[in-house]
């Protein structure tokens, strides 16, 4: 009896660790704060904070870079040779889950919050949602132009978040058409509920209108929409809310401030990086040992080929090094003006009715900024030609490289020690897919693995 006694006692004692929702959130401000908590999770360097940049960039990568460091898994990223097991892809997955968690609850309690508060609230949380989302589905999922996105597998969505362990469900994939369509839904109510400032000096580090109109601008370029990625990308273009920073370097360097660096007149959303907070895992892999980085990804000449003469963003190279990431608490930039024109540059020339000089005068203000002449190209053949060279000069390290490989239906390879091409990937290959981490398939059985793993 003493001993069934004490087992019940046991049982009943309540976690240390650890608050259930319900007792957590009772105020405006408890689910403010939980909002805060999703940036936070965003922030982490498994998502935003640089994992899901550098695993992609390395999954895609053709020879312009190597790493030749100790961590298996980007070797195993950069030969196109992942396994199920790999725990920076697990990061990606997790930490992705984990900030749609967060939201889930956010958006859970909305009728906790303040009347005047409301509106913003959910269209922060439904920006990041919507947002990780379209990533998730990126890495996960076939193209959206590889097949027919109806049918095609992506990632589980999850609208509502789990309380108890008992209220854990094991939930099947979704639709690339679904997530994509759940990501434009989250982000539309996030571009009408949140404002903007057009004073870089009064903004504030979290999500704003334009931020949300930027990640819509690339989900309607990736779906082949022209017309609206041009319409997104012209609200931020021509609000005038935002500016290319002078010189290209200033973006990205600030080696000698050792603490947090606040956003730029360029940066539309920036996971802002702190002592406090954690470190920019783009600085762990990029960086040199100087700057505290590790040193163990290589800048090959071939990269360095593909700049003109006089490019100021070559400049951006050191030994082997890119020095765009050489502050640990420098913020990781996910979202840029000069990203923003060059997704309208692109729309601009392969929408109905093309506006090819429109196109070319995107083009032109970032080769500008770069301190180069105008481009020669007219034709829409050119143009396209052009937009793709800028991307590749322009956004370098900074996640973009496997959703532009799959856009413009181009191949890649792995390399040898000496970095000669080996192993050729074309653009809809399975192995230039995320498997479906072993740890999530072994928990749910209603999970398919993607092919090839």
């Amino acid at each position: 009896m003493l001993y069934n006694t004490g087992c019940q006692k046991q049982l009943d004692i309540k976690p240390q660790n650890s608050v259930e929702s319900n007792l957590a959130l009772k105020t405006s401000k408890d689910v403010e704060g939980v909002l805060i908590g999703a940036y936070t999770a965003a922030g982490l360097r498994g998502l935003y904070g640089g994992r899901l940049q550098s695993t992609t960039d390395f999954l895609a990568d053709d020879g312009d870079f190597q790493y030749q460091g100790t961590f298996s898994d980007y070797t195993e990223l950069d030969n196109k040779k992942i396994t199920v097991d790999n725990a920076f892809v697990e990061g990606v997955w997790d930490s992705g889950f984990n900030t749609i968690g967060v939201c889930n609850t956010v958006l859970a309690n909305l009728n906790l919050v303040v009347a005047a508060d409301k509106a913003r609230v959910e269209g922060e949380a439904k920006f990041l949602r919507g947002m990780t989302y379209f990533d998730l589905a990126r890495a996960f999922g076939k193209a959206w132009n590889d097949g027919t996105p109806t049918t095609n597998l992506a990632v589980p969505l999850v609208l509502t978040p789990t309380t108890t362990i008992a209220g854990i469900q094991k939930v099947k994939r979704n639709t690339v058409a679904e997530i994509y369509a759940q990501a434009i839904a989250d982000l539309k109510v996030a571009e009408a509920n949140l404002t903007n400032d057009a004073d870089p000096s009064a903004r504030t580090p979290y999500a704003d209108s334009f931020a949300a109109s930027a990640v819509l601008a690339r989900i309607y370029l990736t779906q082949q929409n022209y017309a609206l990625a041009e319409t997104e990308a012209s609200k931020i273009i021509e609000s005038g809310a935002y500016s290319l920073v002078s010189s290209f370097g200033s973006e990205f360097q600030h080696p000698t401030q050792a603490t947090h660096v606040f956003n730029s007149t360029e940066d539309i959303f920036a996971i802002q990086i702190s002592a406090q907070s954690g470190f920019n895992a783009l600085n762990e892999v990029y960086a040199s040992s100087d700057f505290a980085g590790r040193g163990e990804t290589i800048i090959f000449d071939q990269h360095l080929a593909r700049y003109e003469d006089g490019d100021d963003r070559k400049n951006e190279f050191y030994d082997v090094f890119t020095s765009k990431f050489n502050n640990t608490f420098g913020n990781v930039i996910t979202i840029r003006l000069a990203e923003i024109y060059l997704i309208r540059a692109e729309a601009r020339i392969l929408k109905g009715g093309a506006d090819l000089i429109g196109a070319a005068a995107d083009i032109n203000v970032i080769r500008n900024r770069a301190k180069l002449a105008n481009t020669t190209a007219i034709t829409g053949a050119e143009l396209l030609a052009a937009v793709k060279k800028e991307r590749r000069v322009e956004l370098p390290f900074e996640g973009q490289r496997l959703a532009d490989l799959k856009r413009y239906q181009e191949s890649t390879h792995s390399i040898d020690g000496d970095g000669n091409a080996v192993d050729t990937f074309v653009w809809n290959s399975p192995k230039l897919i995320f498997p479906i981490p072993k740890r999530e398939m072994d928990a749910n059985s209603n999970l398919i693995q993607n092919a090839g793993y």
